[in-house]
């Protein structure tokens, strides 16, 4: 990995900024939640136990059943249920089979009661022709209402779904107006009763005809027996507790006293707020992400709270009134309103018989949140990517100037430039350090590369003298008369001296061709034939060897020196042949490249070393691993690298796939 991308990634470390201020965030949203909570829960507490004494004694003594009324808003018979509140929160009844059941409301509007049925029936039969004859039987509502007026009777049976208009079974309750209407899986019944007095008990039963007989199949309604009914009392809200809930609760909460069966006894009434608080109010769907993943589980999304519930039954009143205190949290999906719903239960006489239920409307908690998360999140992040860029730039600049030492520092091995021109030797930093350090380095192994490249002629010129006096005194000596154990020795001599004799002449040979280069003759040939005449000329002094020859078909043109060339071929077969077994291959490649010629000399049976590759080419290197009768002193590739050096190319040399032999490649620019 480079050096850049590893401070880059290091950069990521800063992420951590804005992941600890998200944790910060949620733990004042946390802490905010509960001294909210906190608040809300002690005045529930304090509302359970200050209601006023009277509304204590309607508490032990409620109605065995009962619907609140509920005002509505300019009712309209027509059997929808638009205009009541809460249409699903009903009393409920049902048949001993649960195939029919009943839904029933009751409210009120300008001293007029109002009376709703919601029916669940799958089979409805209507008064009319059935098999050729008048019938009157069908599918009804039989109806009981007492009042301080009296008791009143009435059935309803219509012929068809519609406007009804119908009088007690007597004559003199006046006339009670509704309408029928069908609707999928039964019928809706909203009628408009003849008595003002909100002191009315009904009772009721629907009937269910079988469409085959004309009799009663099934019935569901509190009437039960008609001469004994049970009563349906409707109970009015009870205006004075809410009135007292409404100066006693707090400036930004509203509170519910709710009975054993989750009915609303007494409401504080609704929150105003004007059409700009609500524009105030209002969030993007972003931000109402942003507060979910903040808040976590704790917020549950809320499509609609009902301004004018008649019936709470969720599990914050399901837990109050099983005893324990209850905690509820809820958002709107649109704004920035967010419930906080607590319930505590209403204990009498060590009994539960209610339950207070409050509710406080925090929109400023979730602006505050997502403010604080905005300018968060923007503070952090720039933070962070301002670091990475900044760290993504002080990578690359000291990326590039190592770039540029390493670069300079191999150019100067490679003798390309001056030692006194390498970069940031200047600098003041660890890099010029590095630098100077560098070119110490490089002159000392210039210093010692140049001791190595004229101690092969040194040696040379210096050993010529002893060995010629050496081997005269040989001969001299072998010209007496010597026994056969002596003359075994002087052989033996000689040997040494002949094999000294040789290494000179190698050592000679290199400083030879090191001064032949500069006064090599220069003039343009067909290196295809070159090649192919070295190669008739290895044939003949190798024989019984494997050598095969490849060079392009015509003639190759090129300007070099064919002698030096000549030599550089010879070096790297006679060391291919060395190097390799009698049953061995070894290929003479020429080719023309991409502006170049390439010029390969492969064998089998060998590899190169790994631990010298580097130094292959260098002066008085050597790492054959067979030795031969002659010396090899490691001239023979450093010759060959200056060949290729003197033609302005360059020599490498590699492992073939699989370890099959060993590939030498001398490129000759064009």
């Amino acid at each position: 990995m480079k050096l850049r991308t590893k401070l880059v990634a290091l950069s990521l470390l800063t992420l951590l900024l804005p992941w600890s201020g998200w944790k910060l965030l949620q733990e004042l949203e946390s802490f905010l939640r509960v001294s909210q909570e906190n608040a809300l829960l002690s005045s529930a507490h304090t509302m359970a136990g200050a209601i006023p004494m009277e509304f204590r004694s309607q508490l032990l003594f409620l109605p065995e059943l009962y619907v609140p009324l509920r005002n509505l808003q300019q009712p309209v018979l027509d059997g929808y249920s638009d205009e009541w509140p809460a249409a699903g929160q009903g009393l409920e009844f049902f048949s001993g089979d649960n195939e029919l059941g009943v839904r029933f409301l009751a409210g009120r509007n300008e001293g007029r009661l109002f009376v709703f049925f919601d029916v669940q029936d799958t089979s409805r039969v209507y008064a009319g022709l059935s098999g050729g004859a008048t019938s009157l039987a069908s599918d009804g509502i039989a109806l009981r209402v007492r009042s301080p007026r009296g008791l009143f009777s009435f059935n309803l049976n219509p012929e068809a779904p519609g406007p009804l208009q119908l009088h007690s079974e007597r004559g003199d309750s006046g006339q009670v107006e509704g309408y029928w209407l069908e609707v999928e899986g039964g019928y809706h019944v909203e009628l408009a009763l003849p008595v003002s007095s909100p002191n009315t008990d009904i009772s009721f039963q629907v009937q269910d005809l079988s469409t085959a007989s004309g009799a009663v199949q099934r019935s569901a309604g509190p009437m039960g027996n008609p001469d004994r009914p049970r009563w349906i009392n409707l109970s009015p809200e009870w205006e004075d507790l809410s009135n007292w809930f409404e100066r006693s609760e707090m400036a930004t909460a509203r509170t519910w006293l709710v009975d054993p069966k989750g009915w609303v006894l007494a409401d504080s009434g609704p929150e105003t707020s004007g059409p700009a608080d609500r524009a105030e109010q209002s969030t993007t769907w972003v931000q109402r992400i942003l507060y979910l993943l903040v808040a976590g589980s704790r917020t549950e999304l809320l499509e609609d709270w009902p301004e004018d519930p008649v019936r709470l039954g969720d599990q914050v009143v399901g837990q109050a009134l099983s005893g324990e205190d209850a905690i509820s949290w809820t958002q709107d999906l649109e704004t920035a309103v967010v419930w906080t719903t607590v319930a505590v239960p209403v204990v009498l006489q060590d009994e539960i018989h209610g339950a207070i239920v409050m509710q406080s409307t925090s929109d400023g908690l979730l602006l505050v949140t997502n403010r604080a998360l905005g300018r968060l999140l923007f503070t952090t992040l720039a933070l962070s990517f301002g670091l990475a860029a900044g760290l993504w730039y002080f990578a690359t600049r000291l990326s590039g100037r190592v770039q540029r030492l390493s670069g300079a520092v191999s150019r100067a091995m490679e003798g390309r430039i001056d030692l006194e021109a390498l970069p940031l030797r200047k600098d003041r930093d660890e890099l010029g350090e590095l630098a100077r350090n560098n070119q110490k380095l490089l002159r000392a192994v210039a210093d010692y590369s140049q001791y190595l490249q004229t101690l092969a002629g040194k040696l040379s010129h210096e050993l010529k003298t002893p060995l010629a006096i050496t081997r005269s005194s040989l001969d001299n000596l072998a010209s007496q008369g010597l026994d056969e154990e002596s003359r075994r020795f002087l052989e033996r001599a000689q040997e040494g001296v002949e094999r000294q004799a040789a290494i000179v002449r190698a050592m000679s040979e290199a400083s030879r061709l090191e001064a032949a280069i500069g006064v090599a003759e220069w003039e343009t040939i067909d290196l295809s034939g070159l090649v192919r005449r070295c190669a008739e000329g290895y044939a003949e002094v190798h024989q019984g060897r494997k050598l095969t020859a490849s060079t392009p078909e015509g003639e190759l043109p090129y300007r070099c020196a064919p002698d030096l060339l000549a030599q550089a071929l010879d070096k790297l077969v006679d060391n291919a042949m060395s190097l390799s077994g009698e049953d061995d291959e070894v290929n003479l490649i020429l080719r023309a490249g991409e502006g170049c010629f390439e010029l390969l000399v492969r064998n089998t049976g060998s590899k190169l070393p790994g631990e010298l590759k580097e130094r292959l080419f260098d002066s008085l290197v050597s790492m054959r691993q067979r030795r031969g009768s002659g010396p090899h002193l490691g001239l023979g590739l450093y010759i060959v690298r200056l060949v290729a050096e003197a033609h302005n190319g360059r020599v490498s040399a590699l492992d073939l796939p699989g370890g099959q032999g060993v590939e030498f490649l001398i490129t000759l620019p064009v």
